[in-house]
């Protein structure tokens, strides 16, 4: 009787169980039937220059929607696919099944019409790049039918600003000219179409993926053209195969003759690299957003983020290196993530990496309590509670802009706990402080790497202030002479005074961009560009070098950050005597 008892209530337990599973899998169905379906989210906008130019968008901010990277790796998805009414665009936006994507990363779309109302031609193409504009990072375009034979005869010659393209059915013209590099996802296209794209990207080594066959670019991976495998793909698979082969891996900005963010695709028609995105996933890092969070010491509410690479749970105590990477004035931490190479390099090397919201709140990007110079250090003592992995005598910093500065004072005012500093485009806005501390200096060494490009336009180098590409050049308002807070030389000084060094006078004969007569000075390649640099050595060795970068401007250059490392990898902190300790 027991028995039948148990069976029965056994019974009752599987028929609930698989009632719920049915449920749930229902739920989710309808959630992705739902997102597959009409969502009344792109609404009409006309044009109030352009006479006649409609296109539909949508902006997931709007709805509250926020990514957990920095606004650069965040797609602007730019749809072309004949005319549309607010219904059938609409409907599109639900066939492609790209609405989590959005969200997930609060980006936007835009559904464009043609002027004309019934084909695409040149002039949509110069009212794309108006509408385009400036601060372009990742700009997406999708051509389907009509609209990828317009991505084809008109986008394809003018796609210099395009970090990745989908086409999906279409056609090409014949006898087109190359047109500029641009990865892109092919799908229900021809042979033509396939091969021009791989010409322009000269992507000749071939891979079988699931779904899709990728083509890539020998030397440069992230000119890549990726081809169906299925001949009746639909537009959420090829949408969802686009976005893992092409439109996940990469963004693109233009910081060669000015900071992205100051040109337009009008004023600046050339040079936008393709920058890799760090996919913290496929890296082996583990992202730590700490949002409004207690350090020790400290009262308030602090936020910074760290990438950890998942070998350091496995490393001995006292064996990590540890990097603070502080961001330029009022940017995003994250940006110290997603732009400076910075966390694709400690998962090759096994180092941790932290970009604290350092600034005061009233000027800080989150508007948050700021860690400020206490913050920081208290952060670093804390990180090394957290992480015992870290190992104290390898603590380095290093910042951008502003956070170069910072870099610059914390390095000499903490010298027992960094055992060197990189500054990357640092300017000098804390030069009193620095000075003061140099003249009053009884710590060890602090070598110094200092790095930045002859086209920032807040002319740090020439350290006379003699670079053509300065304020006054952009902007017709400012001279270099009426903002001393860019003038380095003083800093460079302090570090020469503290690193033992004779303290030089600016002598630009001696050095083109810094006024100082280097050892081994000359030329070398750093990624991409030339390089003009030189080190200064004591006694113990080499403690400062300065590096000039042409073509280079105001903003972070991923191989930059493998140049910082290879210097700090040179030293470490005696951690009792505050002696810095050179590498054999």
């Amino acid at each position: 009787m027991r028995g039948q008892l148990a069976v029965k209530k056994l019974l009752i337990v599987y028929v609930i169980v698989v009632m719920m599973a049915g449920l749930f899998v229902g739920c989710e169905q309808n959630k992705k039937e739902n997102r597959s379906g009409v969502e009344k989210k792109l609404s009409l906008v006309k044009s109030e220059t352009i006479e006649n130019y409609n296109y539909y968008s949508y902006d997931a901010t709007k709805d509250g929607y926020k990514s957990i990277r920095s606004d650069v790796l965040t797609a602007k998805y730019y749809i072309f696919a004949g005319n549309k009414t607010e219904d059938t665009a609409n409907d599109l936006i639900g066939k492609l099944e790209m609405l989590d994507n959005v969200e997930e990363w609060a980006g936007q779309v835009y559904v464009i019409n043609p002027i004309n109302g019934k084909e695409y031609n040149d002039d949509d193409k110069e009212a794309f790049i108006d509408l385009v504009g400036s601060a372009i990072s990742n700009v997406k375009v999708i051509g389907i039918d009509e609209g990828a034979t317009f991505v084809n005869n008109y986008l394809s010659q003018s796609c210099y600003f395009i970090a990745g393209m989908m086409i999906y059915g279409g056609e090409m013209n014949e006898g087109l000219e190359t047109g500029d590099v641009v990865p892109v996802y092919l799908s229900k296209t021809s042979d033509t179409i396939v091969d021009y794209y791989k010409k322009v990207n000269n992507a000749k080594n071939k891979s079988k993926e699931t779904g899709y066959e990728l083509y890539t670019n020998e030397n440069k991976i992230l000119q890549a053209v990726a081809v169906t495998s299925k001949k009746n793909e639909n537009l959420a698979e090829a949408f969802d195969n686009a976005w893992k082969s092409i439109l996940s891996k990469n963004y693109r900005q233009h910081n060669t003759t000015a900071e992205f963010y100051m040109v337009s695709a009008r004023s600046a028609t050339e040079n936008y690299d393709l920058i890799e995105a760090p996919i913290f996933e496929d890296l082996g890092i583990t992202y730590n957003q700490e949002i409004d969070k207690s350090v020790s010491g400290m009262d308030g509410k602090y936020t910074w983020f760290e990438y950890v690479p998942n070998t350091v749970k496995s490393s001995e105590n006292n064996s990590v290196p540890l990097v603070v990477s502080l961001h330029g004035n009022q940017n995003d931490p994250r940006l110290q993530g997603d732009t400076t190479g910075w966390p694709e390099l400690a998962a090759k090397e096994n180092f941790i990496v932290v970009a604290p919201e350092w600034q005061p709140k009233d000027v800080n990007f989150f508007k948050v309590d700021g860690l400020e110079e206490e913050g920081v250090i208290n952060l670093v003592k804390d990180l090394q509670v957290k992480y015992p992995q870290i190992d104290p005598s390898r603590i380095y910093i290093n910042g951008l802009s502003i956070g170069g500065a910072e870099s610059f004072l914390l390095g000499l005012k903490h010298s027992k706990i960094f055992a060197g500093v990189g500054v990357a485009s640092g300017v000098n806005v804390f030069a009193d402080q620095v000075t003061e501390v140099a003249n009053n200096y009884s710590g060890g060494e602090v070598p110094l790497l200092y790095m930045c490009g002859d086209h920032d336009f807040f002319q740090m180098v020439p350290v006379d202030g003699s670079s053509k590409y300065g304020t006054a050049y952009l902007f017709g308002n400012q001279v270099w002479n009426e903002d001393k807070n860019v003038h380095i030389f003083s800093a460079l000084q302090s570090y020469q005074k503290i690193n033992g060094l004779n303290v030089s006078e600016m002598n630009m004969t001696e050095n083109e961009y810094y006024g100082i007569k280097l050892d081994n000075q000359g030329w070398i390649k750093l990624g991409d560009k030339d390089m003009y640099t030189g080190s200064l050595s004591n006694k113990n060795g080499v403690v400062m070098e300065l590096a000039a970068i042409k073509d280079l401007a105001h903003w972070n250059y991923k191989p930059e950050a493998e140049y910082i490392w290879r210097f700090f990898k040179s030293y470490r902190r005696d951690i009792e005597t505050g002696n810095l300790i050179f590498a054999k």
